[in-house]
């Protein structure tokens, strides 16, 4: 089988594609990542190959301001929302479709694989199904399927609990609709139009998903806000963990043995620009502690960028390899990406998060549903908020309870086997079937 995986140049939308390439190339079948150039080596050092995206969309994203200098202009919020979505992933599909009909040619594959916000595939699946190849979905972020209550991706708020509530969720949703979700829409159809293709008839992100053959998330039903018509082809297949990759400081065993508090903090790979954000005020809450080993990463910038002196009881690194390190982690602090929050649960280590981006306040919500740990939904919490909330987590013992609840599901999916047999038998039989 040849897979060709196809992803916007991010880390946290390149990641998940690639640990899922490796387990099907392990599996002895033939697999291409079409992505940033800026991953060529890391792609081609998993034996995987590699196809380049078109130099206009071949951007950085973790110097996303300076690629898109007005996006520093808007909060966090549903104007950034729409920005990204028009500005970032819709603007860049045909430049990625041109590329991924080339990448086909050089490399004819029975399926391509595409993550949430991979906007260059749309032209395919709405073409003419006899001309393309099986297609699947892979999430990097929470499920983009309506919900039972009709609240949108985005506000990053629990089910309702009663029929005001919903009301409340209903408007929010009109709001979101007329501000977001149709605008998005109108602008990718303008796009696909100019391609010669039918336009959407659903909103962006669940078109992304729904359109596809077969949706795999990396997650587990637990962690998932109830849905409204949760299709047949929707498959959870637990965390995907990458192997292999970032340091496992050696004073880990140490602390264990001593009795010590690890207490692990990570702004992520895409939200690491200023590290006082969330790195500082955890170290300055923590860093006279004898009793704790704070252990930081900042995905991938040099340590110099963390803007506070370190304390003896602190590790720091660009990369730690999370599977390695989160079975001894009591507390992670982070600003909650979806694949960070997703690989703790599924060690079972609670967590605080922080973060107003992205899918921040949609995994934080998800986390404090779950009784899994605290959402502080800031961008900027102070020293006092994070000493409190970590301290509040580590003398509750229902937070590590509910996580290791959540952990005990993820351990009954095993995200490469689910990989090879579902992708394995739509390719074969043609079929989309249930877990």
């Amino acid at each position: 089988m040849k897979v060709l995986f196809a992803a916007s140049p991010v880390v946290g939308h390149v990641n998940p594609l690639l640990v899922a390439a490796r387990v099907l190339q392990n599996a002895g079948h033939e697999t291409a990542l079409y992505t940033g150039t800026q991953f060529r080596e890391k792609i081609k050092s998993a034996r995987v190959q590699f196809f380049p995206l078109p130099a206009d969309v071949d951007y950085d994203m973790r110097k996303v301001d300076a690629a898109f200098p007005e996006r520093a202009r808007y909060a966090p919020g549903p104007e950034k929302l729409l920005f990204d979505l028009k500005r970032v992933f819709v603007d860049a599909m045909p430049s990625q479709f041109e590329g991924l009909q080339s990448a086909l040619r050089q490399f004819p594959a029975d399926l391509v694989v595409h993550e949430t916000a991979f906007c260059g595939v749309l032209p395919l699946l709405l073409g003419p199904r006899s001309l393309r190849p099986w297609s699947a979905y892979l999430g990097i972020t929470t499920l983009q399927l309506p919900r039972e209550d009709g609240l949108p991706f985005g506000p990053g708020l629990p089910p309702a609990k009663d029929a005001a509530q919903r009301e409340q969720y209903r408007e929010i949703a009109r709001d979101m609709a007329d501000a977001v979700s149709n605008p998005v829409r109108e602008h990718a159809n303008r796009i696909l139009s100019d391609l010669g293709v039918p336009g959407l008839t659903a909103p962006l992100l669940e078109s992304m998903a729904m359109l596809a053959d077969v949706i795999l998330q990396p997650c587990v039903p637990g962690f998932e806000f109830p849905l409204r018509r949760p299709p047949q082809k929707l498959h959870y297949i637990g965390a995907l963990m990458p192997e292999g990759s970032g340091d496992v400081p050696p004073q880990l065993r140490e602390a264990r043995e001593a009795g010590r508090t690890v207490i692990l903090v990570s702004q992520g790979t895409i939200a690491n620009a200023d590290l006082g954000q969330l790195v500082a005020p955890v170290i300055r809450a923590f860093g006279d502690r004898d009793d704790v080993l704070l252990l930081v990463t900042t995905g991938g910038r040099p340590l110099e960028a963390i803007p506070c002196r370190l304390p003896a009881n602190t590790v720091a690194s660009q990369h730690l390899d999370f599977s390695k390190v989160l079975p001894y982690v009591d507390v992670l602090v982070t600003f909650g990406g979806y694949g960070t929050v997703t690989q703790a649960l599924n060690f079972g280590v609670p967590m605080v998060v922080a973060g107003l981006s992205e899918d921040k306040p949609e995994n934080g919500a998800r986390v404090a549903w779950t009784g899994s740990g605290i959402y502080l939904r800031t961008d900027n919490p102070t020293i006092h908020q994070v000493r409190s909330a970590v301290e509040y987590i580590l003398c509750e013992p229902k937070y590590r309870a509910c996580a290791q609840k959540m952990a005990l599901e993820f351990r009954t999916f095993n995200a490469a086997r689910e990989i090879r047999y579902l992708l394995g038998t739509l390719v074969a039989e043609g079929l989309t079937v249930p877990v």
